[in-house]
């Protein structure tokens, strides 16, 4: 089978006692370098014996670049390695004193994105004034597997507690390291048209991912070890 990564951003503004003011939805396909950088370190893994090799270095969303953590189990070494993206609730993550954008943010810019983004190009911070937005819990789902599609979702519910409108133009899905708190942009995408959000209004955003499998001929050698040496095709 051959497999493509896809997925699609849909949205939903509601007013505060949940009455439906607009919808939408679009093709989400717009990894950055980060995203790849990621999968580098995940890929190359950490051997106990030998030092870890080097990966890539990722961008945080200040712009610096650094190392990422090679992703090893909870207890190993007293606290987890590696990163998430399934942030907890802006309040909460700030009472704690962690960083709170991370998870699924938005921002006001539209400019398009490109492979080297490293940050949302007008952030909405976590707070509840003008230039902010209230952020709850980020969930992510378990996959599923539809029987074309393995796929999985990511929600947030974002509040506009300003009392005015502030127009969402970008989402970025950001996820943080374990053990250093550095951020790092992974995805990020513009709308096709802008969203404005009156004054108390909600913004409820899921990314969907997934994976679509398809029949694939591939044409490969038989081992040799085995006498055979003609090509055989075979569909996956």
């Amino acid at each position: 089978m051959k497999s493509v990564i896809t997925g699609y951003i849909a949205y939903t503004l509601k007013t505060k006692d949940g009455k439906v003011l607009l919808k939408g939805a679009k093709p989400f396909n717009s990894f950055v370098k980060n995203f790849m950088v990621m999968l580098e370190a995940m890929f190359k893994g950490e051997d106990s014996k030998t030092p870890p090799p080097t990966p890539t270095q990722a961008v945080d969303l200040d712009g610096n670049s650094f190392s990422l953590s090679f992703p090893t189990p909870e207890g190993r070494y007293g606290i987890p390695l590696g990163w998430r993206v399934d942030a907890e609730a802006g309040d909460l993550l700030s009472l704690r004193g962690e960083p709170t954008e991370w998870g699924i943010i938005v921002g006001s810019g539209d400019s398009p994105t490109t492979i080297n983004f490293y940050n949302l190009e007008s952030m909405y911070p976590h707070g509840k004034d003008v230039g902010y937005m209230n952020y709850m819990s980020t969930q992510v789902t378990e996959p599923e597997y539809d029987g074309t599609y393995v796929k999985f979702t990511i929600k947030r519910l974002i509040i506009n507690e300003a009392d005015v409108s502030q127009v969402v133009r970008e989402v970025g899905l950001i996820a943080r390291e374990y053990n250093t708190w550095k951020r790092f942009l992974i995805a990020r995408d513009v709308l096709d048209s802008p969203v404005t959000m009156p004054a108390k209004s909600l913004l409820e955003v899921t990314i969907v991912i997934a994976g679509v499998l398809a029949p694939y001929n591939v044409l490969y050698v038989s081992d040799q070890a085995v006498g055979f040496s003609t090509s055989q095709v075979s569909t996956f």
